[in-house]
């Protein structure tokens, strides 16, 4: 029998990789030249493909390569399958795999809308600064009791903020709508069917659109007179306090998932969190972590416009920190392509403290307690304390029990679950913000 070689094991294999109690579906395809193998990585479930895998090697029947966040891959090749593990600072991520593209089935999502629908549904154009916002609204059959435009989260996202077959803001919509309540919701800017150039957006520009989507419903005659406020996500959380502290005429904010203390403390607190949680560094090399991740923003935050960073001076901070070497390696490949980007420098410029205290409008702040990207303890608590400090006395605050970071019950909260989950909106957390509307705008 002839020795297999790097032809043999070369094209798609698909499997699992089992973290934890959860598997997580992957597509490798690996390829072979004059440089040798090459091997990309698929996580379709994560919304993540085309991950370079480095050191791709096949001797002696294994297959070898290595991942940034779960290590050195060892697997045995036996003609129909690859069985082996990842290792990583004494954790082991089985992994077996075989050939061929998967056969993935449409995930099911129960919560999704299906006609027949008991309200007006309408296509709308809003124009903003030189592009235009395509979006859908929905109209109830009698008068609304109010309007409220929702505000997606961060990254590139559809009228639906779509996230791994879940449509949230569609449920969200038609949930309201249901219950009397006018929605509109936008593709954003050079997303679906927005024009606009997403390449120097920033967090500024994200409230301008908003800002303009609030005029074009102030100025429809059938919605004349109505109070208008807005529901962000995430990120559009802040983006609908930045509208609702410049303009007095937004009728209330609801703040899903909403960050309520700095975003360079908020992600490095997060990094860290993922750190300690998979074992890539002891307690010494996390907090090097964390303070040379502050130091990156920090440094951000004060470099000019159009200034890029580089990995040479990434390595200059980390070793301020002895970081270089130990957490901070899996992350500077990533922080060279995010850190030079228009938005994240606004973002880490936000101060959402002082924008939180000067919104005068009704608020209700609503987190998922299991959330990992924005925990609900610190960021709520800083959401009430700049609202109280701004003399704002209509609050309310909810911490959701087992809810996620997408306002689903899951077990963990960490972001794997996501697609896992067949829920898209838990329907006590549509209850929270329905009935909180409904008493300030409940008919007479």
């Amino acid at each position: 029998m002839s020795e297999t070689t790097d032809a043999d094991i070369a094209g798609t294999w698909h499997g699992k990789v089992e973290i934890g109690d959860t598997a997580v579906p992957i597509v490798l395809r690996v390829s072979h030249g004059d440089a040798g193998l090459a091997v990309l990585a698929d996580l379709l479930q994560l919304g993540r493909s085309g991950i370079v895998y480095d050191g791709a090697a096949y001797a002696n029947g294994t297959l070898t390569f290595v991942s940034n966040s779960l290590g050195e891959y060892a697997g045995r090749f036996d003609g129909d399958r690859i069985a082996g593990a990842f290792a990583k600072n004494g954790n082991r991520y089985a992994m077996t795999l075989a050939r061929g593209e998967p056969a993935f089935a449409a995930p099911n999502r129960p919560q999704l809308p299906k006609p027949p629908f008991d309200y007006a549904i309408e296509d709308a154009i809003v124009d903003a600064d030189g592009c235009r916002l395509a979006g859908t609204l929905t109209m109830p059959r009698t008068r609304p009791r109010a309007v409220a435009l929702l505000v997606t989260g961060s990254g590139a996202m559809d009228r639906d903020e779509t996230v791994f077959g879940h449509k949230p803001f569609f449920v969200l919509a038609d949930y309201l709508t249901r219950r009397g309540y006018a929605v509109l919701r936008l593709d954003d800017r050079g997303v679906g069917a927005s024009t606009g150039d997403r390449s120097t957006l920033t967090i500024a520009d994200e409230a301008d659109d908003m800002s303009a989507a609030l005029d074009w419903l102030k100025h429809r005659d059938d919605l004349r007179g109505l109070p208008i406020g807005l529901i962000g996500h995430s990120a559009g959380s802040g983006i609908a306090r930045i509208v609702a502290a410049r303009r007095a005429d937004v009728a209330f904010v609801v703040s899903l998932a909403g960050p309520g203390i700095a975003f360079d403390a908020a992600l490095a607190d997060r990094e860290c969190r993922l750190i300690a949680q998979r074992g890539w560094a002891d307690a010494a090399g996390i907090e090097r972590h964390r303070a040379f991740t502050l130091a990156i923003y920090a440094d951000l935050a004060a470099r000019a416009d159009g200034a890029p960073l580089d990995a040479a001076q990434v390595d200059a901070i980390a070793g301020r920190f002895d970081a270089a070497k130990t957490a901070a390696s899996f992350f500077v490949p990533a922080w060279i392509d995010r850190c030079n980007t228009p938005w994240l420098r606004s973002l880490l410029r936000f101060d959402p403290v002082a924008t939180t205290a000067r919104v005068a409008a009704p608020v209700l702040a609503a987190n998922g307690e299991r959330d990992t990207q924005v925990p609900a303890a610190p960021n709520l608590a800083a959401i009430a304390q700049a609202l109280a400090a701004g003399g704002n006395a209509d609050v309310e605050i909810a911490s959701l029990p087992d809810l996620n970071h997408l306002f689903q019950t899951c077990t963990t909260g960490e972001a794997y679950e996501y697609p896992q989950i067949e829920e898209t909106f838990a329907p006590r957390a549509l209850d929270v913000i329905g009935d909180w509307l409904d008493r300030r705008f409940g008919f007479a």
